[in-house]
């Protein structure tokens, strides 16, 4: 399933949570703990994954005005006492990850997970030494949809960035919204993680992992 209209890729960036990670039960647990707190209703899985995709910072302010740090405070540490339990890896995600670092070199994760949090796993999972950047909320000026951590993650690397384009072909890989403006803000090439194609032609849409390294595979 080769899309000739993206070349092979030299760098590629994945998003983490329910892109490499089936994410959703571990933080829409921690989400119900902080709702809980403030004695508001539970949230239906489908009002909660409404809410997904930015950082904290981008959407608690909104939710809980005033005390937007202290819910961020409950949500995270609900979180940390449960996430390394539940951190499930993706079919395949593994595989995917490890074929890429063999033959782009350059994989890196780019996500909207508080950065300390995000490492934790990455380093729970020993999946250290496969990504040369792992870049969380907080680790640049602004989270996505805004390009900063892009340009976070190749700082000291050989791609450089002019006019908001990178010297190199980036493949960016994600399931929400936030990923591919961020892709499209850094002017990284946009590959959606979805069952069906919500972007038009012009994107990549593959299904799950399983599917990206059969069109990696192609290009052989």
């Amino acid at each position: 399933m080769k899309n000739n209209k993206y070349p092979f890729p030299k760098a590629i960036l994945f998003d983490w949570d329910n892109t490499l990670m089936d994410s959703t039960p571990g933080l829409y647990k921690a989400f119900q703990v902080m709702r809980q707190h403030f004695n508001l209703p539970d949230y239906t899985m489908t009002e909660y994954q409404a809410q997904t995709g930015l950082s904290l910072r981008e959407t608690f302010p909104e939710m809980f005005g005033d005390r937007w740090e202290e819910a961020k405070e409950i949500y995270l540490g609900a979180y940390r006492s449960h996430h390394l339990d539940l951190l499930t890896p993706f079919k395949d995600s593994y595989e995917l990850v490890s074929y890429a670092r063999k033959k782009i070199g350059k994989v890196g994760v780019v996500s909207n997970k508080t950065a300390a949090i995000l490492q934790q796993e990455v380093e729970h999972l020993k999946w250290n030494d496969l990504f040369f950047a792992v870049v969380g909320a907080g680790s640049a000026v602004k989270d996505k949809p805004a390009p900063d951590p892009v340009y976070v993650a190749f700082e000291g690397t050989d791609i450089i960035f002019k006019d908001g384009k990178p010297s190199e072909v980036i493949w960016f890989v994600g399931d929400g919204d936030a990923d591919i403006q961020c892709a499209r803000n850094s002017g990284c090439f946009p590959v959606r993680m979805a069952n069906e194609n919500k972007d038009g032609d012009d994107v990549l849409t593959i299904k799950n992992c399983t599917e990206l390294l059969d069109v990696l595979y192609s290009y052989e």
